[in-house]
């Protein structure tokens, strides 16, 4: 009897055609080279073997990809639970202005992406400054949460919403920060890359 590979195992998820379409949202996070692999493995439900003749791979790399991409899923499954609490963060922030409208950029952007790298190119600055000033808006999120426990102990009102406001925001953007480039990837010599050169 012939051991099972990796994409011919049943504890693989699998979505029919209209869960997929339900997901698009979730699946528009991943790259073309993701993309391929999850409908062909995930919603098309082909063995291992002819995806690696259809997409040209070796057992090993598609194996592991498969591998990467499902705990990419799960990733992108988790921000798309607390999209809300983004969204009422986003709002509430521009009018507190208790960061200023690049550091809400590079906190949006790294909500979308998880790469330093990738916000850094899109707002046309430094990895370096993306990085230094994530870490500050994290450090910034703790310290008002802890403000928020603080006014809670002293009896304040609304002190209760304000410390559930600022730990959710906080775990939302530490939990990223923990996760970097597990959503969007850019690879090395994509076709999109190579049309553009052309």
């Amino acid at each position: 009897m012939q051991r099972r590979t990796v994409g011919e195992q049943t504890d693989l998820p699998h979505f029919s055609p209209e869960q997929a379409r339900g997901f698009k949202p979730i699946f528009s996070f991943l790259n073309d080279k993701d993309l391929d692999i999850l409908y062909l493995i995930f919603v098309s439900q082909k063995k291992q073997k002819d995806v690696q003749k259809i997409l040209g791979r070796t057992q090993s790399s598609l194996a592991y990809d498969i591998k990467r991409i499902r705990r990419r899923l799960k990733f992108i499954t988790y921000l798309h639970s607390v999209f809300d609490i983004f969204l009422n963060f986003l709002r509430q922030e521009k009018t507190r202005e208790i960061f200023t409208s690049e550091e809400l950029s590079i906190l949006t952007l790294m909500f979308y992406t998880s790469s330093f790298t990738l916000t850094a190119r899109v707002l046309n600055t430094s990895q370096v400054r993306v990085r230094h000033s994530y870490t500050k808006c994290l450090r910034r999120m703790e310290e008002n949460a802890a403000d928020a426990v603080e006014k809670k102990n002293k009896g304040e009102a609304d002190a209760k919403e304000e410390v559930e406001y600022w730990w959710a925001v906080y775990e939302i953007f530490q939990i990223i920060r923990s996760n970097l480039n597990i959503v969007r990837r850019v690879y090395k010599g994509s076709s999109r890359k190579r049309r553009r050169k052309k």
